[in-house]
């Protein structure tokens, strides 16, 4: 194990380059308190040097507010090869030339006597990427002998023997569980970079400390990377973006494009949604459901030295989205040790259409450097019971009567303040209206596309899934059936979807007083398909229902493989907002495990939609295709992107997972991908102010 003054340490830390929006490679003292600041609010404990000695000043201010680092000589031969990526020639390749070993002498000597002094500096690495040889036996000798308090971290040595800590980059978590499982281990595993954080990404990221977990010689990593490095400038109409790799007027040399683009902040410095998943999973107080219908929880202090009486712990049960009682704990639990504890809950009892959740909440209680009071340094939400929110949907508004009619090929659905018209011969709805205003502009279109991320095109998605991209536009109808019973109408249309030969059913069910629920269900045929990315709907809204409530996941972006910061709760916000404007545009601005969402003016009027089951939503003035860009990336950046004016509605069961293990081929883990051969689910539509 790692120890700390003899406390075994988990690794909660991230990569650091350089890097300034406008100084470029010069970092000032506020931009660099300024991280500090933020790592330490999002509970981060360790940075790793990338890949070289950073300013002194830097030092100095992790000695003072206590950051943990991995010091790194300035030694990278990448391009020459490196372990562990395929073959390389070692007879040109400087680690294996004793014509070069003086250069890496000097480079990891430097390090060592300017930095040796910091007692922030907690382990040596002696390069990045550079190959595994001779002179890094000797230099791992040579830094033991001067040091033997600090371990030496080298990523190139694998599990040979001059690394004394096993600190892979992106090892897959086959290769993690078997570290974890094994019991002849000497050294403990850090990986030196992890969690590859490249545009809309750090799905999974639970799952590594999971593993990590379950073994005392599992103890954390370095996430690549903290800043997106990016540099502010202006495009000829004066509209700010950040520029990367082929900006500047050079396209047309060698570049990486946006592969300097991996931070959990913008080059702002401003927080990217995942950094909040981050902050979850980084928490060093640990929530567990003992038996939660009762109040006992299992709370675990995993802080070396800090006793929780210093901090304040907050509960609060949720009901339907909303608080139904609170309450103060407190907590005495030294460093190290768990225990149960019992929160007096009021008696629930079991109803149709409710659902409870317990949220738990730490936070600062006396301020400590770069942390104010009431900061929250944990959280956790637990359900109750069993959840019957989606039991007791009622659509029939009780007494409310309804006319039926049909006329040049319409057929009109009236009841009370409520209009709904669709095609005859196609059933496709034409217009959703209430008191005169049309909330609902057509019909909703089935979606399977997503704008891909920096990670799908790692995995090329954008190619081997293009099937879907136009497949519910290319649909054909091939049957309709209409039925009237007491006052309801269901319409039912079946298409053929040319595009992935399959069949896709859309079912619209009016019910008197207004409500219209929205049913689809697809199988595939017989050709073999590629994974979907999405399966869901579209729907256009007017500009002005820019207020956005939801009762789902919470209140920042989240995706079914990174939701565990992402509260379920009733949130409200605005459709303008919901835009995360990362470096090179694309899917952006979800929410999942969405129980019901209100899109309104500030007249209050507009639309309601609650889900038959948990939905995927988002709502952007944004289409799709404002951020794909087709097969290749085509260097696109926020000055691109233009919003319209209306509201773009998805409404879907779930899209795929973000993945989050590396951006150059990985997948989302398959339970986060859509791959069965059938999905159905549905909606119901109403007037906003009912």
């Amino acid at each position: 194990q790692l120890l700390l003054n003899g406390k075994p340490l988990m690794v909660r830390g991230v990569n650091l380059h350089e890097h300034h929006q406008y100084n470029g490679h010069t970092v000032d003292r506020e931009t660099m308190l300024k991280d500090i600041q933020l790592m330490k609010q999002f509970n981060i404990n360790a940075v790793r040097m990338s890949h070289y000695p950073h300013s002194p000043l830097w030092y100095q201010l992790c000695d003072e507010y206590g950051l943990l680092v991995c010091d790194e000589a300035n030694i990278e031969t990448h391009g020459m090869g490196a372990e562990w990526q395929g073959g390389f020639d070692k007879s040109k390749h400087p680690a294996y030339l004793p014509e070069w070993a003086d250069a890496h002498r000097d480079r990891i000597i430097r390090m060592y006597e300017r930095d040796k002094n910091h007692p922030s500096v907690i382990m040596w690495s002696m390069g990045n990427e550079c190959g595994n040889g001779p002179i890094f036996y000797e230099m791992y000798d040579w830094l033991k002998e001067q040091d033997p308090s600090r371990p030496v971290l080298f990523e190139q040595a694998g599990q040979n023997q001059n690394t004394d800590i096993v600190a892979p980059m992106y090892a897959g978590f086959g290769s993690i569980r078997e570290y974890a499982s094994r019991t002849d281990v000497t050294r403990p595993f850090i990986m030196c970079e992890f969690a590859h954080a490249m545009g809309n990404s750090l799905g999974n990221f639970p799952e590594y400390f999971e593993l990590f977990d379950t073994a005392p010689h599992m103890q954390g990593g370095f996430i690549w990377d903290w800043v997106d490095q990016g540099l502010a400038t202006r495009d000829e109409n004066g509209r700010f973006y950040w520029a990367y790799g082929g900006d500047f007027g050079a396209a047309h040399y060698t570049h990486d494009e946006n592969f300097c683009i991996n931070g959990v902040v913008s080059p702002a410095r401003e927080p990217h949604p995942g950094l909040y998943e981050v902050k979850k999973v980084y928490q060093d107080i640990l929530f567990k459901n003992k038996e939660v219908e009762k109040g006992i929880i299992t709370i675990t202090n995993r802080f070396l030295y800090h006793n929780l009486n210093r901090y304040d712990f907050r509960w609060e049960l949720i009901r339907n989205g909303e608080q139904a009682a609170e309450g103060i704990l407190k907590i005495d639990l030294p460093a190290g040790k768990s225990k149960d504890i019992t929160i007096p809950l009021p008696d629930l009892t079991s109803e149709e259409g409710v659902e409870y959740f317990l949220n738990l909440f730490a936070t600062i209680r006396t301020p400590e450097p770069m942390l104010s009071t009431g900061h929250e340094i944990a959280r956790e939400q637990f359900a109750i019971g069993e959840q019957k929110w989606f039991t007791a949907l009622d659509e029939n508004q009780g007494e409310v009567t309804a006319e039926i009619s049909r006329e040049r090929g319409m057929i009109t659905y009236n009841s009370g303040d409520v209009t709904i018209r669709f095609r005859e011969n196609s059933g496709e709805l034409v217009a959703y209206q209430h008191k005169g205003n049309t909330l609902l502009r057509g019909a909703p279109q089935p979606h399977f596309w997503r704008a891909p991320t920096d990670n799908d095109f790692g995995n090329r998605m954008q190619l081997l899934s293009s099937v879907w991209r136009n497949a519910g536009n290319n649909k054909e109808v091939i049957a309709v059936d209409v039925k009237e019973i007491d006052k309801v109408l269901t319409i039912t249309t079946t298409y053929r979807l040319h595009d992935v030969s399959s069949n896709y059913t859309m079912t619209y069910t009016a019910s008197p007083g207004g409500k219209l629920r929205v049913a689809a269900s697809w199988e595939a045929g017989r050709e073999k398909l590629p994974e979907m990315p999405r399966f869901g709907m579209q729907m256009r809204l007017q500009k002005d229902y820019d207020l956005f409530s939801w009762y789902g996941r919470g209140p920042w972006e989240n995706y079914s493989d990174r939701k565990s910061a992402a509260l379920i709760g009733s949130y409200s916000s605005s459709v303008t907002d919901q835009y995360v404007p990362y470096v090179r545009p694309q899917e952006n601005g979800y929410k999942t495990d969405v129980r019901w969402l209100t899109l309104t003016n500030e007249e209050g009027e507009g639309i309601r939609i609650e889900g038959l089951q948990p939905l995927g939503v988002s709502a952007l003035h944004y289409l799709t295709e404002d951020f794909d860009p087709g097969f290749t990336k085509k260097q696109q950046h926020l000055n691109d992107i233009n919003p319209r004016n209306e509201v773009i509605l998805h409404v879907d069961l779930n899209q795929r997972g973000l993945g989050g293990e590396d951006s150059w081929g990985r997948l989302p883990h398959e339970q986060y991908r859509l791959l069965a051969d059938q999905y159905a689910y549905g909606f119901v539509i109403s007037p906003a102010d009912r």
